[in-house]
């Protein structure tokens, strides 16, 4: 997956936008209200998203969820979309030719790496972490893990999928998928440009599928657009 100029069938637009890392909040409600903020934030790229590329503004736009809870546009029709949030930094993915998982993590320390490793990651991949310096091996645990979240909400499956069967070499090679989920060449993996401190993924369930990423500043107004000012241009 390159970055063309143009967007609509053969590629996937990711907006990532990304805030100041979140302090720690205060018990179990000041957690929530982070989750749904960041979760608020999320719904607005998305919308802010799919109005750069089909000049329907967010106002006029139908939003609803399936029956896993994934978000659908209904109005627009004919896009595929996806959303992911954590730690400040939200993802909003749009694709044209089939169903689009995104996922986003901020760089953090893991003191539950290896149970982590052992539940999501196949043998090979926990192979490729224990080869880095420990000072790596988070971040690659994490990758990892961001590449099989996009693929399992391209499924819409979630974390019910079978994530060790979603196995990726170190620099990003698709090496096995879960059964049903066809053939590797009909699926479009990458890692996107992101932050220092971010990770991102998106997967499409669709071949030859090129992303367009663009990194944005999450602003702390929930009324203004990421980025500060106007949403982006069509290319």
């Amino acid at each position: 997956m390159g970055e063309p100029h143009l967007a609509g069938s053969g590629y996937v637009v990711v907006w990532v936008a990304a805030g100041e890392p979140p302090g720690r909040p205060d018990g179990l409600q000041g957690r929530a209200a982070d989750y749904r903020g960041t979760r608020a934030a999320a719904h607005r790229v998305g919308r802010q998203l799919v109005a750069a590329y089909t000049s329907c503004p967010p106002e006029q736009q139908a939003w609803e969820r399936d029956a896993r809870g994934r978000p659908l546009v209904v109005g627009p029709g004919g896009l595929h979309v996806s959303l992911s949030h954590a730690g400040g930094v939200v993802a909003a993915a749009l694709a044209w030719d089939g169903p689009v998982g995104v996922d986003v993590e901020r760089l953090r320390p893991l003191p539950d790496r290896g149970a982590l490793a052992r539940t999501a990651l196949a043998d090979s991949e926990r192979r490729a972490v224990d080869e880095l310096p420990e000072e790596r091996r988070d971040a690659q645990v994490l990758r990892f893990w961001t590449r099989k979240e996009a693929v399992a909400k391209a499924l819409g499956s979630g974390l019910a999928t079978h994530l060790r069967g979603i196995v990726t070499t170190a620099h990003g090679a698709v090496v096995s998928l879960p059964e049903g989920c066809g053939d590797l060449s009909a699926w479009s993996l990458a890692d996107l440009p992101a932050p220092d401190d971010v990770l991102a993924s998106v997967a499409v369930r669709a071949p030859g599928v090129r992303a367009v990423a663009r990194t944005l500043a999450l602003p702390a107004d929930p009324g203004r657009p990421p980025g500060g000012g106007a949403v982006g241009p069509r290319g």
